[in-house]
């Protein structure tokens, strides 16, 4: 029989990464900035579009506010918009979601 062996503490050895509290600021800018190149770029995708359930509505834009004044997301005029969608949590949060496996097609 073997001896059990005993389990690192990591919340307490890495507690910038096992946070008690999620910033709501944006993470530090780092010299990598990752980018996928098109494969075509003339071909653009018709992304799809959701609605978010009314009720989620007041949570959902005070989301959108709230990421508005942290400097993640900004208003602007694209062709397309983001497919952006929630659903609620069971705790009464809601959880933000982006449907993106159709830009795999290029």
């Amino acid at each position: 029989m073997t001896k059990p062996q005993e389990v690192p503490d990591f919340l307490a050895m890495f507690p910038k990464v096992f946070v008690t509290e999620v910033s709501e600021d944006l993470p530090p800018v780092h010299k990598i900035m990752h980018r996928i190149s098109l494969i075509d770029p003339t071909n653009l995708l018709k992304t799809p579009t959701f609605k978010a359930p009314q009720a989620l509505m007041p949570k959902y834009k005070a989301l959108i506010n709230k990421q508005i004044n942290a400097g993640i997301l900004h208003r602007t005029s694209v062709a397309e918009g983001a497919c952006m969608f929630v659903e609620a949590n069971l705790d009464g949060r809601i959880r933000p979601l982006v449907d993106l496996p159709f830009r795999n097609n290029n």
